[in-house]
Order: structure tokens, then C-alpha cells, then sequence
């Protein structure tokens, strides 16, 4: 059985199910399994006829969790069948946009963004994890637990992780959001959200203090102390640094090479490069982890908007917050300059805990840090890094339209934009994945200041939609995103950005 250890050194080693219980190690690290596992070519050659739920299941058992393996084909099947939880028989269709650019479309669940192709399963997850150590908690005469999940979003985890945990037993989950950062569609999908265990809140700051406020309250022993002995709650991560979340992101990247197959695109063991927004690190990392495992993947590229801090950590291996501010941009989910799964990736790099801590320690304190050299080389050797300005990327938003008659958000556009340059510049022949991850109503505003080129202050998101779709008998908007106009928004609050109002709001929600 595959166990899993901290990045930060932690003594103590972790079964599958209690990483994702606990979402962050003890020392505050990140979990990463002991050993990557690996799959053949002749699997890939296997999984062709496969329908996603069951490449889900294959990539999961290749992890040896502590479940049945019944558990997790059930599991599986549940998180990824169509017509309830998604749209497209493919679950993660990859579609050609031109030459050699195909676009993996990760938008067709019920929120309408890549999230839900890890939300749907994780939950499923923690819960049989909850119930497994529960039964162990009986069987020793102590309480079971009840579990807190608390969520940092920018913009489409929230959402998601909301839907996904609604209504679970045993469970409760707190979204907090940087207020006035995202959409307002992102905003209302998020606070005109039903459920008796679930709350929302609106957070004064940007997504990097949402995120680190979080991160405090994780750290903070004396609180999680009380929640324990008050509540019998314990906190845990609906964000990527969770170990359940971030897995179900490895199985898109293998089941996007698989289609390919299919396609006739490439043969079995061609290499493809891939091209993904990021911000938080945990898609492009699930790429990472693929390669790892066996998928032919020449080249991760890292497309970044104006927060270019990734793009310029791996140009030069410095990364550093010390002359930067947050800009907030059309591309809101990939806002952000503190990465957490970039702490995964180093280690795995690395395999050197003292390294990690190091680093860590002097990104909370001075704000930045070096990698050294021979990281550096790796780094730039698995992946390439570019970004694009707001403005180029709602230009070519329209431009994508115009020539290939197909609308994109402000996120795929940064991606596809940054893929041509990445084309130009190398003259790249390969086949190149572009990550789509979300649908482009959520971002309503920006793709129609693009298309119309004029000021959209004075319209509602819900008029653009309307607007936009008379452009093209293509054009679809999602019912569930149309009805958001007459839904009633439950959710009121808004907390200060400070640890302290986030403690309280979760006391009040547990009382």
C-alpha cells in the first residue's frame, strides 16, 4: 500500500484515507504519496476502450487506497455519470480548434468549470474516509468525529466544493471568496447556494489573503483544539493542497492523451505537449504527476496572466513577491501569486524536506526565494512559461471567434494565446492540449467587452448573455447559469481580512 508523507519532513507516514481527513500535514506540508505508481503503453492501449469513470478508476487504484476496490468503482461511477452530473457523454471531450491545437474542454459539469472534474469525486471520497474512521473510533469507544471543510476560493473551487459537499452527512463546509475579485455570476452561484450544512462568505481582500487566512487557521492549534473538544469537528481542505482533491486532476491529463488515440490524432507513445491557465498550481502539476507515471508528455507550458510570478519562477528560479501587488484581471481564478501546489512540485523535484522548509520558511518571511541550480535545470526542463497582458487576452478572445467560429473564457484564451507563441517561437509540430476550464458565461462581462468592444457597465451579466448568444446559433448558455438572474441570494455576510472574523463566522456556523 502506497502511504503518504509530508513535504516538510513529518515523522509520522499517512494512509490514503487519512491524508484527505486531514488535508494538511501536522508541520503544515503538503501530502505527497511515498512513491509515484506507474502504467505501461499497453495500458494506454487499454483504456481506449474505456469510458471516463473507468479510466477514474484505474488511475485511483493505480494508488492502492485503503478502500475496496467496489468502493471505488462505485464511487467513480457516481462522481462521473452523465446526465446527472454532467452534460457530454465524454465527461472531458477534446475537441480540434486549428492546426495542432485541440482543446480539452473541462467545463461539462455542474458548475461549469474543471473543479467540478475533482469535485465531484472528492467528496464521495472523504466520506467513505469519514465513515472508515469512524468505525475505528467506535470500535475504541471514542466519539466519531464531524468534519469541517474550509474553502479558499478564486472564483470556481467555492462552487464547486459547495454542490459537491451539500447535504453530506457528517459534514459541514465554509467557502470564503475575495469580495468584488470575481464575476458576479461566479458571486451569485456561490451565494444563492441551498444546503443546511454549508455557508458562504464574501472576504475583504484579494484571493492571496483569503488563501493565507485559511492557512492560519489550519496552523492555528489553540483554535483546532477548541473545535475538537467543543464541537468534536475537525478542519479540512476542499482546496488542491488536499490530496483527495488534487488526485482526480490526474485522470483528465490521461484520459485527454486517450481521445487523442482515438482520434487518430497520435499514435500510442507519440508525445504531446500541454498547455494549461495557472494559478494555484495544482492542474499543470497533475500533468506533472502523469508524466511521472508514464504518459508521453515532452512539455507542461505554464500560461499566466499580468500575476506572471509562476511564469517568471520558472524562467529564472526566483520567486519573488517583493515588488509585486495583486492585479485583478478578467481571468480572476488564476489572480494569484502564492501557488500552493508549487510546494509539491519542489519536493518532488528535490526530495528534500529541509529544502522545502527552507524555502517556505523565507517565502512567508522576506517574501521570496531561490532555487538552486540543478532544481532550476529541472524545472526548465519539464516545463515552459509564458503569460499574457489582460488586454492581449480579451483581444484574443474575439480573434478566436472570428477565425474558428468558437467562444472562449478569458482563462482558455490565455492559454491558447500563450500555445501560439510557444508555437511560433519553437515551431512546435506536436499535438498541443490547451486546457479549457471553464464556460465562457461565467465570465460574462469580459467576453462581451471583447466581442462588442464597449463598455459593459451599464448592462447586467445576464443582458450580455443575452447579447452574445444572438451572435451565433453555436452559442449555448447553461440553464442553470440563466436561472441564477431570479434565484434568492441566502448568503449575506462579509468578514474583515483577518483570522479572527473567519474564527468567529465558524464558530457561529458550528453553533
Amino acid at each position: 500500500m502506497i502511504k503518504y508523507k509530508s513535504t516538510r519532513g513529518y515523522k509520522k507516514i499517512f494512509t490514503f484515507s487519512e491524508a484527505i481527513l486531514k488535508g494538511i500535514a501536522p508541520d503544515g506540508g503538503l501530502f505527497v504519496p511515498e512513491r509515484i505508481p506507474q502504467f505501461s503503453l499497453i495500458d494506454l492501449k487499454n483504456l481506449q476502450s474505456k469510458s471516463y469513470d473507468q479510466v477514474a478508476n484505474f488511475v485511483i487504484n493505480l494508488f492502492e487506497p485503503d478502500f475496496s476496490k467496489k468502493e471505488i468503482a462505485r464511487m467513480t461511477k457516481k462522481a462521473y455519470a452523465y446526465g446527472e452530473n454532467f452534460d457530454d457523454k465524454e465527461i472531458a471531450p477534446i475537441v480540434h480548434l486549428k492546426e495542432n491545437q485541440y482543446i480539452l474542454e473541462l467545463w461539462h459539469g455542474s458548475t461549469w468549470a474543471f473543479k467540478d472534474m475533482a469535485l465531484q469525486l472528492m467528496p464521495l471520497l472523504f466520506s467513505y474516509a469519514i465513515k472508515k474512521d469512524n468505525k475505528k473510533r467506535v470500535s475504541r469507544k471514542e466519539k466519531p468525529l464531524q468534519y469541517l471543510i474550509l474553502v479558499a476560493t478564486s472564483g470556481d473551487t467555492g462552487k464547486a466544493a459547495l454542490e459537491g459537499y451539500k447535504s453530506k452527512d457528517d459534514i459541514s463546509i465554509i467557502v470564503l471568496f475575495p469580495d468584488k475579485k470575481i464575476s458576479s455570476i461566479q458571486e451569485l452561484s456561490m451565494t444563492t447556494q441551498e444546503g443546511n450544512n454549508l455557508a458562504v462568505y464574501p472576504l475583504l481582500g484579494n484571493f492571496d489573503d483569503t488563501q493565507r487566512i485559511v492557512k492560519e487557521i489550519f496552523d492555528d492549534k489553540k483554535f483546532n483544539k477548541k473545535l475538537f473538544n467543543d464541537f468534536q469537528t475537525t478542519l479540512s481542505s476542499g482546496n488542491s493542497i488536499n490530496w483527495g482533491r488534487f488526485l482526480p486532476q490526474v485522470i483528465y491529463h490521461i484520459s485527454s492523451y486517450v481521445n487523442l488515440i482515438s482520434q487518430n490524432v497520435i499514435k500510442i507513445g507519440d508525445e504531446i505537449d500541454i498547455v494549461v491557465p495557472t494559478g494555484n498550481f495544482g492542474n499543470i502539476l497533475a500533468g506533472f504527476i502523469a508524466k511521472k507515471m508514464g504518459l508521453p508528455i515532452r512539455k507542461l507550458v505554464c500560461a499566466s496572466n499580468d500575476n506572471n510570478v509562476l511564469s517568471e519562477f520558472i524562467q529564472t528560479g526566483n520567486y519573488d513577491l517583493t515588488k509585486r501587488k495583486l492585479v485583478v484581471t478578467s481571468s480572476p481564478s488564476i489572480d494569484i501569486l502564492v501557488a500552493s501546489n508549487l510546494e509539491r512540485l519542489l519536493y518532488l523535484i528535490t526530495n528534500n524536506s529541509n529544502k522545502i522548509k527552507l524555502w517556505m520558511r523565507q517565502l512567508k518571511s522576506k517574501k521570496k526565494f531561490f532555487v538552486d541550480d540543478n532544481t532550476k535545470k529541472v524545472l526548465q526542463k519539464e516545463f515552459y512559461a509564458d503569460w499574457v497582458s489582460d488586454k492581449d487576452s480579451l483581444e484574443n478572445i474575439k480573434n478566436i471567434f472570428e477565425q474558428c467560429d468558437r467562444l472562449i473564457d478569458p482563462h482558455t484564451s490565455i492559454a491558447q494565446k500563450v500555445a501560439q507563441e510557444y508555437i511560433n517561437n519553437y515551431n512546435v509540430k506536436l499535438p498541443i492540449i490547451i486546457h479549457s476550464t471553464a464556460h465562457f458565461a461565467k465570465f460574462a462581462s469580459a467576453v462581451y467587452s471583447s466581442l462588442f468592444r464597449n463598455n459593459p457597465e451599464k448592462l447586467s451579466e445576464f443582458e450580455m448573455l443575452k447579447a452574445i448568444k444572438k451572435l451565433s446559433k453555436k452559442i449555448k448558455i447553461p440553464r442553470n447559469i440563466e436561472d441564477l438572474k431570479s434565484k434568492k441570494i441566502i448568503h449575506k455576510g462579509i468578514l474583515n481580512s483577518n483570522k479572527k472574523d473567519a474564527e468567529r463566522a465558524i464558530i457561529s456556523i458550528l453553533n
